[in-house]
């Protein structure tokens, strides 16, 4: 008879959890701005990987587009601010990248390459603990 409580008692806490965690995946962050993030992390791939100064532009061109986009984004007020700072960081550095010319391709995607150091950083700063997400579940 115990054995079924405890049973029931764990199925209960494992529904409870998954009800929880995909709650807060779909409440806490919205499509559209996974979508924006995706785009802007593909336009960057593809100004990297481009042997043309016209795609490079045109690429970091999209990317801007699409950064203005996330910045415009409303955050929860618990992520707002380390999310705009990064994205903040990430525009200043971006602005400060001249644009490619067949002479400056190499050295202005080895300029773009350091991005990726500032969005690793910020992601680990704005991603929540699972004990947070649990937490925001009980609010």
């Amino acid at each position: 008879m115990q054995r079924i409580s405890l049973k029931l008692l764990l199925s209960s806490l494992s529904l409870i959890l998954l009800i929880a965690f995909s709650g807060y995946s779909s409440a806490g962050e919205p499509l559209n701005l996974k979508k924006t993030m995706k785009q802007m992390r593909l336009h960057y791939k593809n100004a990297l990987d481009t042997d043309s100064a016209q795609s490079f532009n045109q690429n970091i061109g999209e990317f801007k587009t699409y950064l203005k986009s996330a910045q415009a984004y409303d955050f929860s007020p618990e992520r707002k601010v380390i999310s705009l700072e990064g994205l903040n960081k990430v525009e200043r550095f971006v602005e400060a990248i001249p644009p490619a010319t067949a002479d400056n391709l190499s050295a202005v995607q080895q300029q773009l390459s350091t991005v990726d150091q500032l969005r690793t950083e910020y992601h680990k700063k704005a991603k929540p603990s699972i004990w947070e997400m649990f937490l925001s579940f009980l609010k």
